[in-house]
């Protein structure tokens, strides 16, 4: 089968050559790992900047890792259709990885090349974490509602995506206020929107209705329609201990006044302005559910008018978490060890 070009090149230790079998193509690098005399490398990195057009990066990290290249990941397919399906993926997992679009190229903004062919540019991408976004992208592609679950999230991003830095609340965060423009809410709207639909896409959304609501008249959850949630994230080995972090930012908005979030406790750097909470996963589920429903989903009133960046993020990051676990490439925060508990008096 062909070879097709996509720009982009990996930096990921050790260097080594790379093979991912996706639903119809491959993803493969060669080893950029460079082990001839050091009075050699110029010559060699000279000659791989010939070949790929541009100044290959060099990269040391430890005595015990080699001197490597950066090489470009290439796609193995049967035509240029799937060639592009395959990038087209790639590229949308990479925002679903990163959580963010700000270092993402744009949708259909590089085409597949065939190798031996003339480049049209000579722009490319270099990056660290790239064969874990091969890996992503290939295990979607085996389930379409998988593909359609990353392709929405990403497209999700394209309406709402703060830069990582803005939300790190060790960096003095930005605060995204409520906003009287009414492109705001239609973006907003819009994030949170195709963010809930890539959970339905996994089969993770709340499955209640009108002869039997998530919750019962005291607010309390309907019992069937929570076993039925949790069972189906545990089949799909999610972790529902494990808490999911809601941001909340500046002065409460109508929205939280109406709904609050239920917390389960604050993460330590929750103070000021910072007003972060822990939520049961089940319960950020409900939210994000309602959220969709009541302010995203139908023709906007006032909770459409209050939606903020925070509120996109959140079912955003919920959506990505469910993806990327369902799909084996979750990472759990770390959980604060359980305080002892004392015996006797004081």
């Amino acid at each position: 089968m062909p070879l097709f070009h996509t720009s982009l090149f990996s930096i990921d230790p050790p260097g080594d050559a790379f093979v991912s079998r996706g639903a119809a193509w491959s993803f493969e690098k060669e080893s950029g790992v460079y082990r001839g005399p050091a009075k050699k490398m110029h010559e060699h990195a000279d000659k791989l900047r010939q070949q790929q057009g541009h100044a290959p990066t060099g990269n040391y990290f430890s005595e015990e890792v080699p001197v490597f290249f950066d090489m470009e990941v290439m796609i193995r397919a049967p035509g240029v259709a799937q060639a592009r399906r395959a990038l087209n993926l790639l590229v949308s997992s990479m925002a679903v990885q990163e959580g963010s679009i700000t270092f993402c190229p744009e949708p259909f903004g590089i085409e597949p090349r065939e190798a031996g062919t003339a480049a049209r540019t000579t722009s490319f991408r270099s990056m660290a974490g790239l064969l874990d976004v091969c890996r992503l992208a290939n295990r979607a592609s085996k389930v379409r509602n998988f593909t359609y679950a990353v392709h929405k999230l990403a497209l999700s991003y394209r309406s709402s995506s703060p830069h990582v830095m803005d939300l790190d609340p060790g960096e003095s965060p930005r605060l995204f206020r409520v906003q009287a423009d009414p492109i705001y809410h239609v973006y907003l709207a819009n994030a949170i929107t195709l963010a809930y639909s890539a959970i339905e896409e996994v089969g993770l959304q709340i499955r209640a209705n009108k002869d039997n609501p998530s919750k019962m008249p005291d607010g309390t959850w309907n019992p069937i329609v929570k076993t039925n949630l949790e069972e189906r994230l545990r089949k799909s080995r999610i972790d529902i201990s494990d808490d999911q972090l809601w941001t909340l930012r500046g002065p409460k908005t109508r929205i939280e006044k109406k709904r609050a979030p239920p917390s389960t406790g604050k993460p330590r750097w929750s103070r000021g302005s910072v007003r972060d909470v822990n939520m049961r996963l089940i319960d950020a589920l409900a939210l994000a559910s309602w959220l969709r429903s009541c302010a995203a989903a139908h023709r906007f009133d006032e909770k459409a008018r209050s939606l903020t960046v925070y509120d996109a993020h959140n079912v955003q990051s919920l959506a990505r978490r469910l993806i990327m676990e369902r799909l084996g490439f979750w990472m759990p925060r770390p959980k604060p060890p359980r305080k002892k508990s004392g015996g006797g008096s004081p």
